[in-house]
């Protein structure tokens, strides 16, 4: 694959997908930079991969355009190009929809669907001038379909609109940028993974799998190896695509 030497922002590259995210691209030779809002998350990443590959830990909150503006021109001041940026970072909140406060609606519209328009938008202000990229955002199935709450009969955490809505949003935003960035070079693609196993619990994980043809929830390098695919040049004709990976559940 064609990622050798590319230099990658990876955003949310503290949590569980954001680490496989960066293992995939530093597996295929990319430089990377780790970036997240948690500095403690960052250090322990980057104990784990190899320092020659890691271009920097920069803590940020995407849904700040001061922190985003900062980030960027940092990047282009100490490399002066960005080959491709995975819009990764978010949050989620959990409790039943009747008890949300809006502050905390609009908290998670702002990190998940602000973020990705804030470092979309600086990045493409670098790539612009610099013979083009690429730009993978992580969407959701619940961009796509509402969460079935027959799935969360031992579960705490449910599935929240706010978080559906700004996964909406991302994809969407994918197929705005997709249009509009192309005449500089630059393919925007997003990639919604359907559940990830991370230890759930019993039912959850037996409910969520009897939804899937193929029986089970993912494991994070079966969401890695698409991301890793649309941000190389293998990919050079597919732009404006929302890749769903939850091993057939939307499909029925």
């Amino acid at each position: 694959m064609s990622l050798k030497n590319k230099d990658v922002l990876i955003t949310g590259a503290g949590g569980l997908l954001g680490s496989a995210l960066a293992l995939s691209f530093i597996k295929e030779e990319a430089n990377v930079w780790l970036a997240d809002s948690d500095k403690d998350s960052l250090i322990n990443l980057a104990n784990k991969l190899p320092k020659e590959k890691i271009l920097g830990q920069l803590i940020l909150d995407v849904s700040s355009p001061e922190q985003v503006l900062e980030t960027f021109t940092r990047i282009n001041n100490e490399r002066g190009s960005l080959d491709i940026l995975i819009n990764n970072a978010g949050i989620g909140v959990f409790e039943p929809f009747w008890e949300r406060d809006f502050k905390d609606f609009m908290n998670v519209m702002a990190v998940n669907a602000g973020g990705t328009f804030l470092c979309t938008k600086e990045a493409l202000n670098i790539m612009k001038d610099t013979g083009g990229g690429s730009i993978v955002n992580i969407g959701s199935i619940y961009g796509v379909v509402s969460s079935d709450p027959s799935i969360y009969t031992d579960c705490s955490r449910m599935n929240s609109e706010a978080y559906s809505a700004s996964k909406a949003a991302v994809i969407q935003l994918t197929k705005y940028f997709s249009v509009h960035a192309i005449e500089h070079n630059v393919r925007v693609n997003c990639v919604s993974p359907g559940g990830i196993f991370n230890e759930q619990g019993e039912d959850f994980i037996k409910n969520y799998s009897s939804k899937t043809p193929i029986g089970r929830m993912a494991e994070y390098q079966e969401i890695t190896g698409a991301v890793t695919f649309l941000s190389s040049e293998e990919a050079s004709y597919i732009n404006g695509q929302n890749l769903v990976i939850d091993g057939g559940l939307t499909a029925w």
